[in-house]
């Protein structure tokens, strides 16, 4: 049996001004012993290994930790190196080894300002919201104008859908960031507040700048008119704004599975198994390839149904529960298990309330006819005014 070396690549770091996804798997304590783990063939992933080169970038960084234990910058940069690692092969282990380079300073009495941060994204990566708010904060007391923190926080907040404080974390970016920042982080919350239109337009209008915007901001923008766009109902434009991001981003593994799930969405599953070649070492694309197969009955839909099978397994015994939106899509698009999925869908639910969350859940629960979390989704669309022209085939889902 051969173990496979996966190289993820990526052309750029994780989004530190701009946190818009967070990683599918989490750390937890270990699990009681077990019986020895055998995998069910030669195509088994075993264990992803990063490109060399990463590594090999991190090593003057890992020497000046060693040799200097005092230098903070050494630690942050070190710290943001493992993130960026963890980000782009979607291996936990990587946000673990960041977080050990912040403990020393963690344990300190007085926590620096800018470990504080780190570790809030670590934790944010890892689903653990509440904790991760609560260090921003802490930052934020030491630090009052630290952008990253203020955005991390806004990102959050619109997470779980609690858009007055987003709105409110925006707007402190106007002095902490810069007003384009602190406008496209308020056009985000709008959009999702019952200004979906007008936030398109004032995005779109903010957007004519992008080309000489940094790369990492004008990817974040082109998502968010891409996401907008779709839930106005203009697919096309939304593809656009996608194909434009991933000519800036291309191996970025959050447009590609936001990409692949429109696709899916429009029953163009062909495309998606072309768009993802080659992707089968993250496992949210892995998914999305195993969904698209079998919509196309492609011979590859078993094999890759079984080894996203053996992922969630894997998850499962290191006690991983924080991946329940693609279990949920897992369920009810693989395994054809609404009931299943329906479970999923909701626990997932009560922790994040992305657009993609929202549409597993919606879906699941019309699968399924449960009338009580069919309530909680329209409760929930007429307190918060939410608009997504994609829900409007769920029947009586939609006020």
């Amino acid at each position: 049996m051969t173990l496979r070396k996966q190289k993820v690549d990526g052309d750029r770091a994780k989004r530190l001004l701009c946190p818009i996804a967070v990683l599918l798997l989490g750390l937890s304590a270990p699990a009681a012993p077990a019986a020895p783990y055998r995998p069910t063939g030669d195509d088994v992933i075993l264990e992803r290994v990063p490109a060399r080169s990463d590594l090999e970038r991190l090593a003057p960084l890992r020497a000046a930790v060693a040799q200097r234990p005092a230098d903070l910058s050494a630690a942050l940069a070190l710290s943001r190196g493992y993130i960026e690692i963890g980000r782009r092969t979607s291996d936990p282990r990587f946000i673990a080894y960041a977080q050990a380079a912040l403990a020393p300073w963690l344990a300190r009495p007085s926590a620096p300002e800018g470990a504080l941060v780190l570790q809030a994204i670590t934790l944010q990566y890892l689903h653990r919201f509440d904790e991760s708010l609560t260090l921003l904060d802490r930052a934020l007391a030491l630090e009052p104008l630290d952008a990253q923190a203020w955005l991390t926080r806004a990102a959050l907040l619109e997470l779980h859908g609690n858009y007055s404080e987003a709105r409110r974390a925006c707007a402190r970016l106007v002095r902490a960031a810069d007003q384009l920042t602190a406008l496209t982080c308020l056009s985000s919350v709008a959009s999702r507040n019952g200004q979906l239109a007008a936030s398109y337009l004032s995005l779109r209008s903010l957007a004519s700048q992008a080309a000489r915007l940094p790369s990492e901001l004008r990817v974040w923008m082109l998502s968010m008119l891409a996401e907008m766009a779709e839930r106005l109902g203009d697919d096309a434009t939304a593809e656009g704004e996608l194909q434009e991001a991933l000519g800036v981003a291309r191996d970025d593994p959050y447009l590609k599975a936001m990409y692949a799930d429109l696709l899916l969405r429009l029953n163009r599953p062909h495309e998606v198994i072309a768009l993802l070649a080659g992707s089968e070492a993250q496992d949210a694309l892995l998914l999305r390839l195993a969904i698209a197969a079998r919509r196309a009955g492609e011979p590859e839909a078993q094999r890759w149904a079984g080894l996203y099978a053996d992922r969630l397994r894997a998850a499962e015994r290191a006690r991983d529960f924080t991946h329940q939106r693609e279990q949920a899509m897992y369920l009810l698009e693989v395994r054809d298990d609404p009931p299943a999925a329906l479970i999923a869908a909701a626990s997932n639910w009560a922790l994040q309330r992305e657009p993609s969350d929202l549409r597993v859940y919606a879906a699941a629960a019309q699968r399924v006819g449960s009338l009580a979390d069919r309530q909680i989704i329209r409760n929930w669309l007429a307190d918060t005014h939410y608009e997504d022209k994609t829900l409007t085939g769920l029947g009586t889902l939609v006020p």
